[in-house]
């Protein structure tokens, strides 16, 4: 205990469930690197093997919430999506991956309604990555997609964070804003398209920053359409993109340069499907 805040410990999950079921207020944290103001009751999992873990399937990778950004990056390029180990990549720094954990991306990005996304969020929306998390009170298990969670539920614990490895024909990253530290102008942009024939068999596109955009119709306006684009299809995604991410923006949102932004990358993306 050291100026009334207190570290609480834990060797396993089973510890881990009783403090969090047990300790009214507990924070759990993972490398605590968006942390400004240590809360007053803490227990941080990064040091939990079972919590660390790494299972990389045929189709998915399984990622334990107390995985490093630089432990995602060992993985190497050909077994990580690619978006996924850009997006670890081009986070702060090699000294700052070594502590920040996948799990603390995710959830930092959650703290309050202004909280400013994360550099893993957009990637694992257009993945279509989904969350495991384990109820302390009778120790059952849930699955919720990513693009659903908004906070981990009262007395649960995140547990695995289960993220499809499709293969994509076209695959896109861009970080905005400065590298090291989160402003305003600090987002993410991914683009996925997979073809069949000839033809587009899906398309994902995320833009988390500010505001998070993943709007399922937007993406199947492009579905079954033959490359490769024209004019056309390119100006009237774009437009519907633009109305998409009008109408989550809302009136008060007043940052048009990450607006311009997300409608070159978006035209961008989609040239090179021509």
């Amino acid at each position: 205990m050291e100026n009334n805040k207190t570290i609480f410990l834990a060797k396993n999950i089973s510890e881990l469930l009783y403090q969090i079921k047990n300790v009214s207020g507990l924070v759990i944290i993972g490398g605590a690197t968006s942390i400004k103001d240590i809360p007053e009751k803490t227990l941080s999992v990064r040091d939990i093997a079972e919590l660390k873990t790494i299972n990389v399937k045929e189709r998915s990778i399984d990622f334990g919430p107390a995985v490093t950004l630089n432990e995602i990056l060992n993985l190497g390029k050909e077994r990580v999506p690619q978006i996924l180990y850009e997006a670890a990549k081009r986070s702060a720094n090699f000294f700052v991956r070594n502590v920040a954990t996948i799990g603390g991306n995710i959830c930092a990005s959650l703290e309050s309604e202004k909280a400013l996304k994360r550099s893993l969020y957009a990637p694992l929306l257009a993945l279509g990555a989904t969350l495991k998390f384990r109820n302390t009170e009778n120790q059952m298990s849930a699955t919720i997609p990513f693009s659903k969670f908004t906070g981990v539920p009262p007395k649960h614990l995140l547990v695995n964070i289960r993220v499809p490895a499709d293969d994509w024909d076209v695959s896109i990253y861009h970080r905005l804003g400065p590298k090291s530290y989160l402003t305003e102008n600090s987002s993410s942009f991914c683009f996925l398209a997979k073809t069949s024939g000839g033809v587009l068999s899906s398309v994902k596109l995320a833009f988390a920053g500010p505001i998070v955009l993943q709007d399922n119709e937007l993406e199947t306006k492009l579905l079954g359409v033959r490359l490769p684009l024209n004019e056309k299809t390119i100006e009237d995604f774009a437009n519907a993109a633009e109305e998409a991410f009008d109408k989550i923006a809302g009136e008060n949102f007043s940052n048009p340069i990450l607006k311009e932004e997300f409608l070159n990358l978006t035209r961008y993306s989609l040239n090179q499907l021509t």
